[in-house]
Protein backbone atom coordinates (compact mmCIF):
# COMPACT_ATOMS: atom_id res chain seq x y z
CA UNK A 1 0.00 0.00 0.00
CA UNK A 2 0.88 3.36 -0.77
CA UNK A 3 2.91 5.32 2.06
CA UNK A 4 0.67 7.48 4.07
CA UNK A 5 1.81 10.96 5.14
CA UNK A 6 1.61 11.45 8.95
CA UNK A 7 -0.52 14.41 8.59
CA UNK A 8 -2.64 12.70 6.57
CA UNK A 9 -2.31 9.85 9.20
CA UNK A 10 -3.01 11.95 12.42
CA UNK A 11 -6.68 13.63 10.22
CA UNK A 12 -7.54 10.45 9.37
CA UNK A 13 -7.66 9.66 13.70
CA UNK A 14 -9.06 12.46 14.13
CA UNK A 15 -12.08 12.41 11.14
CA UNK A 16 -12.47 8.33 13.12
CA UNK A 17 -13.62 10.16 16.48
CA UNK A 18 -16.95 10.28 16.89
CA UNK A 19 -18.80 13.23 16.55
CA UNK A 20 -16.18 14.54 15.10
CA UNK A 21 -16.82 15.55 11.34
CA UNK A 22 -16.38 18.18 8.86
CA UNK A 23 -17.18 21.32 10.91
CA UNK A 24 -15.61 20.20 14.22
CA UNK A 25 -12.45 18.76 13.27
CA UNK A 26 -12.08 22.04 10.82
CA UNK A 27 -12.79 24.51 13.71
CA UNK A 28 -9.51 22.42 15.57
CA UNK A 29 -7.38 22.84 12.87
CA UNK A 30 -7.90 26.66 12.16
CA UNK A 31 -6.54 27.01 15.74
CA UNK A 32 -4.01 24.02 15.69
CA UNK A 33 -2.77 24.71 12.02
CA UNK A 34 -2.01 21.18 11.87
CA UNK A 35 -3.38 17.55 11.89
CA UNK A 36 -0.45 16.25 14.32
CA UNK A 37 -0.37 19.22 16.75
CA UNK A 38 -4.04 19.28 16.97
CA UNK A 39 -4.33 16.02 18.59
CA UNK A 40 -0.98 16.14 20.55
CA UNK A 41 -2.64 19.82 22.21
CA UNK A 42 -3.33 19.81 25.56
CA UNK A 43 -7.34 19.54 25.16
CA UNK A 44 -8.00 22.54 27.82
CA UNK A 45 -10.81 25.51 28.22
CA UNK A 46 -8.54 27.52 26.33
CA UNK A 47 -8.38 25.48 23.55
CA UNK A 48 -12.64 24.65 23.58
CA UNK A 49 -12.78 28.41 23.52
CA UNK A 50 -11.01 28.96 20.76
CA UNK A 51 -12.44 26.34 18.57
CA UNK A 52 -16.05 27.64 19.70
CA UNK A 53 -16.51 23.97 19.86
CA UNK A 54 -20.01 23.26 23.27
CA UNK A 55 -18.59 22.28 26.29
CA UNK A 56 -20.25 18.71 25.89
CA UNK A 57 -19.58 17.90 22.55
CA UNK A 58 -15.60 19.27 23.30
CA UNK A 59 -15.52 16.73 26.52
CA UNK A 60 -16.64 13.89 24.33
CA UNK A 61 -14.27 14.52 21.98
CA UNK A 62 -11.35 14.59 24.45
CA UNK A 63 -12.86 11.68 26.19
CA UNK A 64 -12.80 9.47 22.48
CA UNK A 65 -9.21 10.89 21.82
CA UNK A 66 -8.33 9.29 25.23
CA UNK A 67 -9.11 6.19 24.26
CA UNK A 68 -8.14 5.57 21.00
CA UNK A 69 -6.22 3.03 20.27
CA UNK A 70 -3.86 3.61 16.86
CA UNK A 71 -2.89 -0.54 17.31
CA UNK A 72 -6.69 -1.12 16.35
CA UNK A 73 -6.76 1.58 13.59
CA UNK A 74 -3.75 1.25 11.85
CA UNK A 75 -4.57 -2.75 11.54
CA UNK A 76 -7.93 -2.35 10.12
CA UNK A 77 -6.47 0.11 7.51
CA UNK A 78 -4.15 -2.58 6.89
CA UNK A 79 -6.46 -5.17 6.85
CA UNK A 80 -9.28 -3.92 4.30
CA UNK A 81 -6.50 -2.55 2.37
CA UNK A 82 -7.39 0.99 3.09
CA UNK A 83 -5.87 4.47 2.75
CA UNK A 84 -7.05 7.57 4.33
CA UNK A 85 -6.46 10.26 1.28
CA UNK A 86 -6.63 14.49 2.48
CA UNK A 87 -7.29 17.35 0.96
CA UNK A 88 -3.82 17.99 0.65
CA UNK A 89 -2.60 14.95 -1.13
CA UNK A 90 -2.06 14.79 -4.64
CA UNK A 91 -4.77 12.42 -5.49
CA UNK A 92 -7.43 13.78 -3.67
CA UNK A 93 -10.29 14.45 -6.08
CA UNK A 94 -9.84 17.70 -8.12
CA UNK A 95 -13.33 19.36 -8.63
CA UNK A 96 -14.31 18.21 -4.46
CA UNK A 97 -12.15 21.12 -2.66
CA UNK A 98 -14.57 23.36 -4.66
CA UNK A 99 -17.43 22.57 -2.64
CA UNK A 100 -18.71 24.34 0.98
CA UNK A 101 -17.64 21.88 3.03
CA UNK A 102 -15.44 19.38 1.55
CA UNK A 103 -14.33 16.20 3.59
CA UNK A 104 -10.76 16.82 4.81
CA UNK A 105 -9.66 13.09 4.47
CA UNK A 106 -11.49 10.23 2.31
CA UNK A 107 -10.91 6.40 3.31
CA UNK A 108 -10.51 4.93 -0.19
CA UNK A 109 -10.03 1.30 -0.95
CA UNK A 110 -8.41 0.57 -4.41
CA UNK A 111 -7.22 3.75 -6.44
CA UNK A 112 -7.44 7.20 -5.97
CA UNK A 113 -7.27 9.76 -8.84
CA UNK A 114 -7.45 13.40 -9.08
CA UNK A 115 -10.11 12.54 -11.70
CA UNK A 116 -10.58 15.79 -13.97
CA UNK A 117 -12.90 14.02 -16.14
CA UNK A 118 -15.34 12.63 -14.07
CA UNK A 119 -19.13 12.58 -14.31
CA UNK A 120 -21.64 11.51 -11.35
CA UNK A 121 -24.45 9.60 -12.63
CA UNK A 122 -27.45 8.60 -10.24
CA UNK A 123 -30.92 7.28 -9.81
CA UNK A 124 -33.28 5.57 -8.49
CA UNK A 125 -32.89 2.23 -6.49
CA UNK A 126 -36.47 1.10 -8.04
CA UNK A 127 -35.67 1.59 -11.52
CA UNK A 128 -37.73 0.37 -14.25
CA UNK A 129 -35.77 -1.45 -17.20
CA UNK A 130 -35.74 1.27 -19.01
CA UNK A 131 -33.86 3.22 -16.52
CA UNK A 132 -31.32 0.18 -16.01
CA UNK A 133 -30.35 -0.36 -19.89
CA UNK A 134 -30.31 4.00 -20.15
CA UNK A 135 -28.10 3.57 -17.32
CA UNK A 136 -25.58 1.28 -18.27
CA UNK A 137 -25.75 2.34 -21.77
CA UNK A 138 -24.60 5.78 -21.37
CA UNK A 139 -21.89 4.83 -18.52
CA UNK A 140 -20.47 2.11 -20.96
CA UNK A 141 -20.24 5.15 -24.36
CA UNK A 142 -18.69 7.53 -21.15
CA UNK A 143 -16.35 5.51 -19.90
CA UNK A 144 -15.24 4.49 -23.61
CA UNK A 145 -14.36 7.94 -23.73
CA UNK A 146 -12.42 8.04 -20.62
CA UNK A 147 -14.43 9.45 -18.34
CA UNK A 148 -14.47 8.05 -14.66
CA UNK A 149 -18.33 7.41 -13.44
CA UNK A 150 -18.82 8.40 -10.18
CA UNK A 151 -21.89 6.92 -7.91
CA UNK A 152 -22.91 5.70 -4.79
CA UNK A 153 -22.94 2.10 -5.40
CA UNK A 154 -26.53 1.49 -4.72
CA UNK A 155 -29.25 -1.36 -5.93
CA UNK A 156 -30.79 0.14 -9.11
CA UNK A 157 -29.12 2.79 -11.00
CA UNK A 158 -25.99 2.88 -9.59
CA UNK A 159 -25.53 -0.32 -10.09
CA UNK A 160 -25.77 -0.31 -13.41
CA UNK A 161 -24.03 2.72 -14.05
CA UNK A 162 -21.00 1.21 -11.97
CA UNK A 163 -21.74 -2.02 -14.28
CA UNK A 164 -21.36 -0.09 -17.55
CA UNK A 165 -18.50 1.65 -16.95
CA UNK A 166 -16.51 -1.63 -16.44
CA UNK A 167 -18.05 -2.97 -19.35
CA UNK A 168 -17.20 0.15 -21.51
CA UNK A 169 -12.93 -0.43 -20.33
CA UNK A 170 -13.66 2.70 -17.64
CA UNK A 171 -12.93 3.62 -14.29
CA UNK A 172 -15.45 4.17 -12.25
CA UNK A 173 -15.98 5.64 -8.40
CA UNK A 174 -18.53 4.11 -5.25
CA UNK A 175 -19.03 6.76 -2.68
CA UNK A 176 -20.47 4.66 -0.01
CA UNK A 177 -22.32 6.04 3.28
CA UNK A 178 -20.73 4.15 5.37
CA UNK A 179 -17.12 2.87 6.95
CA UNK A 180 -15.32 0.35 4.53
CA UNK A 181 -15.12 -2.43 7.27
CA UNK A 182 -18.83 -2.68 6.16
CA UNK A 183 -20.49 -3.49 2.95
CA UNK A 184 -23.66 -1.91 1.89
CA UNK A 185 -25.49 -3.39 -0.22
CA UNK A 186 -24.37 -6.70 0.59
CA UNK A 187 -24.92 -7.77 -2.74
CA UNK A 188 -22.71 -5.73 -3.99
CA UNK A 189 -19.34 -6.87 -2.55
CA UNK A 190 -18.69 -8.69 -5.73
CA UNK A 191 -19.34 -5.16 -7.86
CA UNK A 192 -17.03 -3.46 -5.32
CA UNK A 193 -14.33 -5.91 -5.82
CA UNK A 194 -14.48 -5.78 -9.54
CA UNK A 195 -14.57 -1.82 -9.42
CA UNK A 196 -11.13 -1.67 -7.18
CA UNK A 197 -9.23 -4.44 -9.33
CA UNK A 198 -10.55 -2.73 -12.72
CA UNK A 199 -8.16 0.76 -11.55
CA UNK A 200 -11.45 2.36 -9.32
CA UNK A 201 -11.96 2.87 -5.69
CA UNK A 202 -14.31 2.64 -2.99
CA UNK A 203 -14.46 5.73 -1.09
CA UNK A 204 -15.99 6.93 2.11
CA UNK A 205 -16.12 10.01 4.69
CA UNK A 206 -16.98 7.71 6.97
CA UNK A 207 -14.82 5.96 9.81
CA UNK A 208 -14.78 2.17 10.54
CA UNK A 209 -17.59 0.87 12.47
CA UNK A 210 -19.78 3.65 10.68
CA UNK A 211 -23.17 2.06 9.88
CA UNK A 212 -25.11 3.10 6.48
CA UNK A 213 -27.47 5.48 8.90
CA UNK A 214 -30.33 7.46 6.78
CA UNK A 215 -28.59 10.59 7.94
CA UNK A 216 -25.37 9.65 5.82
CA UNK A 217 -26.83 9.45 2.74
CA UNK A 218 -27.57 13.62 2.10
CA UNK A 219 -23.66 13.77 3.24
CA UNK A 220 -22.75 10.91 1.15
CA UNK A 221 -24.46 12.81 -1.83
CA UNK A 222 -22.52 15.95 -1.96
CA UNK A 223 -19.51 14.34 -2.38
CA UNK A 224 -20.74 12.40 -5.25
CA UNK A 225 -21.55 15.84 -6.88
CA UNK A 226 -18.96 17.72 -5.74
CA UNK A 227 -16.48 14.92 -7.54
CA UNK A 228 -17.93 15.27 -10.88
CA UNK A 229 -18.13 17.40 -13.66
CA UNK A 230 -21.79 17.51 -14.22
CA UNK A 231 -24.27 15.30 -12.70
CA UNK A 232 -26.80 13.10 -14.60
CA UNK A 233 -30.00 11.83 -13.02
CA UNK A 234 -31.54 8.78 -15.04
CA UNK A 235 -34.51 7.94 -13.21
CA UNK A 236 -35.69 9.62 -9.82
CA UNK A 237 -38.77 9.92 -7.45
CA UNK A 238 -40.17 13.61 -6.74
CA UNK A 239 -38.24 14.25 -2.89
CA UNK A 240 -35.49 11.38 -3.65
CA UNK A 241 -32.00 11.49 -2.66
CA UNK A 242 -31.22 11.86 -6.44
CA UNK A 243 -32.53 14.97 -6.76
CA UNK A 244 -30.66 15.84 -3.60
CA UNK A 245 -27.73 14.84 -5.52
CA UNK A 246 -28.43 17.06 -8.28
CA UNK A 247 -29.43 20.00 -6.08
CA UNK A 248 -26.36 19.75 -4.39
CA UNK A 249 -24.41 20.13 -7.97
CA UNK A 250 -26.63 23.12 -9.08
CA UNK A 251 -25.65 25.21 -5.74
CA UNK A 252 -21.59 24.38 -6.95
CA UNK A 253 -22.31 25.56 -10.26
CA UNK A 254 -22.08 22.33 -11.53
CA UNK A 255 -24.09 20.86 -14.83
CA UNK A 256 -27.07 18.79 -14.38
CA UNK A 257 -28.54 16.38 -16.67
CA UNK A 258 -31.65 14.79 -16.47
CA UNK A 259 -33.25 11.46 -18.66
CA UNK A 260 -36.75 12.36 -20.01
CA UNK A 261 -39.03 9.48 -18.62
CA UNK A 262 -43.04 8.20 -18.83
CA UNK A 263 -45.22 10.75 -17.34
CA UNK A 264 -47.14 7.98 -15.71
CA UNK A 265 -43.47 6.85 -14.16
CA UNK A 266 -43.27 7.79 -10.36
CA UNK A 267 -39.52 7.61 -11.09
CA UNK A 268 -39.48 9.60 -13.85
CA UNK A 269 -41.13 12.52 -11.56
CA UNK A 270 -38.23 13.59 -10.29
CA UNK A 271 -35.89 13.67 -13.82
CA UNK A 272 -38.77 15.17 -15.37
CA UNK A 273 -39.31 18.08 -12.71
CA UNK A 274 -35.59 18.25 -13.37
CA UNK A 275 -36.03 19.39 -17.22
CA UNK A 276 -38.92 21.77 -16.10
CA UNK A 277 -36.37 23.88 -14.02
CA UNK A 278 -33.76 24.06 -16.94
CA UNK A 279 -31.51 20.72 -16.30
CA UNK A 280 -30.49 19.53 -19.88
CA UNK A 281 -31.52 16.60 -21.39
CA UNK A 282 -29.91 13.36 -21.76
CA UNK A 283 -30.91 10.82 -24.29
CA UNK A 284 -27.56 9.77 -25.39
CA UNK A 285 -23.80 9.99 -24.63
CA UNK A 286 -23.53 12.52 -26.86
CA UNK A 287 -25.88 14.93 -25.03
CA UNK A 288 -23.09 14.95 -22.80
CA UNK A 289 -20.28 15.10 -24.97
CA UNK A 290 -21.71 17.93 -27.03
CA UNK A 291 -22.67 20.04 -24.13
CA UNK A 292 -18.76 19.86 -23.09
CA UNK A 293 -17.13 20.53 -26.26
CA UNK A 294 -19.76 23.93 -26.87
CA UNK A 295 -17.49 25.58 -23.51
CA UNK A 296 -14.54 24.41 -24.79
CA UNK A 297 -13.89 21.33 -22.71
CA UNK A 298 -12.98 17.82 -24.51
CA UNK A 299 -12.79 14.97 -22.75
CA UNK A 300 -9.78 12.58 -22.85
CA UNK A 301 -10.45 10.67 -25.24
CA UNK A 302 -12.89 12.66 -27.49
CA UNK A 303 -13.07 11.80 -30.93
CA UNK A 304 -11.53 8.60 -30.83
CA UNK A 305 -14.11 5.40 -32.36
CA UNK A 306 -15.83 3.35 -29.79
CA UNK A 307 -14.96 0.01 -29.05
CA UNK A 308 -16.27 -2.57 -31.19
CA UNK A 309 -19.61 -3.65 -30.92
CA UNK A 310 -20.73 -6.77 -29.98
CA UNK A 311 -21.29 -9.20 -32.75
CA UNK A 312 -24.61 -10.50 -33.79
CA UNK A 313 -25.69 -12.95 -36.41
CA UNK A 314 -28.79 -11.97 -38.74
CA UNK A 315 -30.64 -14.46 -36.49
CA UNK A 316 -29.91 -12.62 -33.18
CA UNK A 317 -30.12 -9.43 -34.82
CA UNK A 318 -33.91 -10.33 -35.67
CA UNK A 319 -34.68 -11.59 -32.63
CA UNK A 320 -33.28 -8.49 -30.50
CA UNK A 321 -35.08 -6.06 -32.89
CA UNK A 322 -38.41 -7.40 -31.30
CA UNK A 323 -37.63 -7.05 -27.77
CA UNK A 324 -38.54 -4.29 -26.17
CA UNK A 325 -36.12 -1.84 -24.40
CA UNK A 326 -38.45 -0.66 -21.32
CA UNK A 327 -40.41 -4.41 -20.12
CA UNK A 328 -39.71 -7.90 -19.98
CA UNK A 329 -41.09 -9.50 -23.17
CA UNK A 330 -42.38 -13.15 -21.90
CA UNK A 331 -41.60 -15.96 -24.23
CA UNK A 332 -44.94 -16.47 -25.46
CA UNK A 333 -45.08 -12.97 -27.12
CA UNK A 334 -41.51 -13.56 -28.94
CA UNK A 335 -42.68 -16.64 -30.67
CA UNK A 336 -45.39 -14.69 -32.07
CA UNK A 337 -43.21 -11.39 -33.54
CA UNK A 338 -40.68 -14.03 -34.65
CA UNK A 339 -42.26 -17.13 -35.59
CA UNK A 340 -39.64 -19.42 -35.10
CA UNK A 341 -40.36 -22.71 -32.74
CA UNK A 342 -39.23 -23.30 -29.41
CA UNK A 343 -36.01 -24.60 -29.19
CA UNK A 344 -34.87 -21.85 -31.90
CA UNK A 345 -35.94 -19.22 -30.09
CA UNK A 346 -34.67 -20.48 -27.00
CA UNK A 347 -31.23 -21.12 -28.14
CA UNK A 348 -31.17 -17.54 -29.86
CA UNK A 349 -32.00 -16.02 -26.39
CA UNK A 350 -29.42 -18.03 -25.06
CA UNK A 351 -26.36 -16.58 -27.10
CA UNK A 352 -27.98 -13.19 -26.95
CA UNK A 353 -27.86 -13.63 -23.10
CA UNK A 354 -24.07 -15.15 -23.39
CA UNK A 355 -23.24 -11.98 -25.29
CA UNK A 356 -24.93 -9.71 -22.72
CA UNK A 357 -26.96 -8.27 -25.54
CA UNK A 358 -30.33 -9.63 -23.81
CA UNK A 359 -31.02 -9.87 -20.04
CA UNK A 360 -33.36 -12.34 -18.71
CA UNK A 361 -35.99 -11.00 -15.96
CA UNK A 362 -39.33 -12.14 -14.18
CA UNK A 363 -41.48 -12.46 -16.63
CA UNK A 364 -39.57 -12.59 -19.62
CA UNK A 365 -36.58 -11.27 -21.43
CA UNK A 366 -35.43 -7.48 -22.22
CA UNK A 367 -32.56 -6.08 -24.78
CA UNK A 368 -29.59 -4.29 -23.22
CA UNK A 369 -27.11 -2.24 -24.02
CA UNK A 370 -24.39 -4.37 -25.32
CA UNK A 371 -27.08 -4.09 -27.88
CA UNK A 372 -27.34 -0.79 -29.14
CA UNK A 373 -24.76 -0.41 -30.89
CA UNK A 374 -24.48 -3.64 -32.82
CA UNK A 375 -28.11 -2.63 -34.47
CA UNK A 376 -26.77 0.87 -35.14
CA UNK A 377 -24.05 -0.49 -37.43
Amino acid sequence: MTAIREETLYAAALQSLPGCGCRRLQALLDVCRSPRRAWEADWNEELRRRTGLGPRVFAKLREERSVFDWDIFLHKLDFYHVRPVALWDDDYPCWLPFIAQPPLVLFCQGTMQADGSSIAMVGSRKASPYGMNAAEMIAAGLAEQGFTIVSGGACGIDTRAHQGALKGQGRTVAVVANGLDKTYPRENKALFRKIIESGGAVISEYAFGVAPLAQNFPARNRIIAGMAAATAVIEAAMHSGSLITANFALEEGRDVFAMPGNVFSATSKGTNHLLQLGAMPLTAVEDILEDFRRRGWRGPKDGQGKGSPVALSPAEAAVVREIPLDRAAPVSELLSKTGLAVPDLLHLLLQLQLKKAVEELPGGYIRCAAAFQALSE
